[in-house]
C-alpha cells in the first residue's frame, strides 16, 4: 500500500505539472494577458471555474481580509464486521451496529499576506448497538450527542497560482482541543469491564492533537486537481485511552460544467492506528480504508454554493481478531458508502 500512495502521488505530481505548460492558454488563475484579467473584473465574463472539493481540503490559502465559513453534514452507518478485508457473520458479543451524524461549522480568515487561520466545530450525534450474553443478544442502543472536539489551524502559502505561480502549495499545523465531554459511562452489562466507552465513541477525548497538514492546488481551465494529506499525532486522553495515530490523504479533480454545476471525483484514505482503552491496545479499532467519492456541486450565487458527495469503500482492512468461543472474537466495524453535504458561503 505504501508503494501505491507513492506511485499516486508521483502521478499526481507530473499531471499537475504537464497542466503547467497550459497556464498562459486561456483564462486561469495566475495566467493570461492584460485584456483578459480586465475581463475578469467584469461579473459577466468572469472564467468558470470548480469549487472546493467536497471531501477533502486543498493548497489554497485566501488573499488577507477574506472570509469564508461552511457548514458540514456527514453521516456514517456502519452495520459490518471485517477481520482484515473479510467480512464476518458469526454472533458475536460487542460492537455490531453504528450511526455517527456530524454537523462541522467550519470558518476561514485571510490574517496576513500569504497566511490565513481557520476554526472546525463540530456537533456529534452517535448511537452504538452491543451484545452481550452467551449467546449474545441485543442489549439496546448506546447514544451520545453534543459538541465535540474543536480544531484550530493555521496554514502559509508556498506558492500561489493567483500570484503567478504555476500552482498554489500550503503547509499547515494546527490543534485539536480537548471541547468535547470524554466522560460517557458504559450501561450494565458492559460496566462490568470498562465503566468508561471507549475513546471512538465519546463527544471528545480529553486528549491536545497536534496536526500538520501539506495541500497542492492546480486549476487548468475550467479543471482543478487537488491533494491533500494530514497527520493527527494524539495525546493521552480521559480515563487512560489514547487514539490511534491518525493519516489522511486524497487525490481529487473537478470541473465546472457551466457558472452553476460542478462535477467532481476525489480518492480519500484513511490510515488508523488502534486506539488505546483503560491503558490497553484496543485491538479492534483503527485499519486502513479508501473511499472513491464522487460529488456535483450547484453554484446557487456568486458567493454560495451547496455540494453533495457520496464516499465509497473501494478498500478496507479492519483490524480485529478471533478467540475461542467463537462469540468472544472481535472485530473491526465498517460501512459501505458515507454521504457527506456542505452549504458554504464567502464574504
Amino acid at each position: 500500500m505504501k508503494r501505491l500512495l507513492a506511485i499516486m502521488a508521483v502521478v499526481t505530481c507530473l499531471i499537475l505539472g504537464e497542466g503547467a505548460s497550459l497556464v498562459h492558454a486561456g483564462p486561469v488563475m495566475g495566467g493570461g494577458s492584460d485584456s483578459e484579467a480586465a475581463l475578469k473584473d467584469r461579473p459577466d465574463t468572469k472564467p468558470v471555474k470548480c469549487v472546493g472539493l467536497i471531501n477533502m481540503s486543498n493548497g489554497i490559502v485566501l488573499p488577507k481580509g477574506k472570509v469564508t465559513a461552511s457548514i458540514k453534514y456527514r453521516y456514517v452507518h456502519k452495520d459490518s464486521l471485517y477481520d482484515g478485508s473479510e467480512e464476518k457473520h458469526g454472533n458475536y458479543g460487542g460492537k455490531y451496529d453504528r450511526v455517527n451524524q456530524g454537523l462541522q461549522f467550519t470558518a476561514k480568515a485571510g490574517l496576513f499576506e500569504d497566511f490565513e487561520a481557520r476554526v472546525m466545530v463540530p456537533f456529534w450525534d452517535k448511537e452504538l448497538k452491543r451484545k452481550a450474553g452467551n449467546p449474545p443478544t441485543s442489549t439496546g442502543t448506546d447514544s451520545v450527542s453534543g459538541l465535540g472536539d474543536v480544531v484550530v489551524m493555521g496554514r502559509y502559502a508556498l506558492m500561489s497560482q493567483r500570484k503567478g505561480d504555476w500552482m498554489s502549495v500550503a503547509l499547515g499545523a494546527g490543534i485539536k482541543l480537548p471541547t468535547g465531554d470524554p466522560d460517557h459511562e458504559n450501561d450494565f452489562p458492559f460496566s462490568n469491564a470498562h465503566k468508561y466507552i471507549g475513546p471512538g465513541g465519546q463527544l471528545g477525548t480529553g486528549s491536545w492533537d497536534p496536526k500538520i497538514e501539506l495541500g497542492a492546488t492546480k486549476f487548468v481551465d475550467r479543471s482543478r486537481f487537488d491533494m491533500h494529506f494530514m497527520y493527527t499525532i494524539p495525546g493521552d486522553g480521559a480515563h487512560g485511552s489514547r487514539k490511534g495515530k491518525q493519516f489522511k490523504y486524497n487525490f481529487g479533480y473537478g470541473y465546472a460544467l457551466n457558472k452553476y454545476f460542478d462535477l467532481e471525483l476525489e480518492l480519500n484514505g484513511v490510515e488508523q492506528e488502534r486506539h488505546r482503552y483503560d491503558n490497553e491496545i484496543a485491538k479492534s479499532t483503527g485499519g486502513h480504508t479508501i473511499y472513491i467519492t464522487p460529488g456535483i456541486h450547484w453554484k446557487m450565487a456568486e458567493k454560495c454554493h451547496l455540494s453533495l458527495g457520496v464516499p465509497v469503500v473501494v478498500y478496507r482492512d479492519l483490524n480485529g481478531y478471533s478467540a475461542d468461543p467463537d462469540r468472544n472474537s472481535r472485530y473491526g466495524l465498517g460501512e459501505d458508502f458515507q454521504v457527506v453535504t456542505r452549504l458554504a458561503f464567502s464574504f
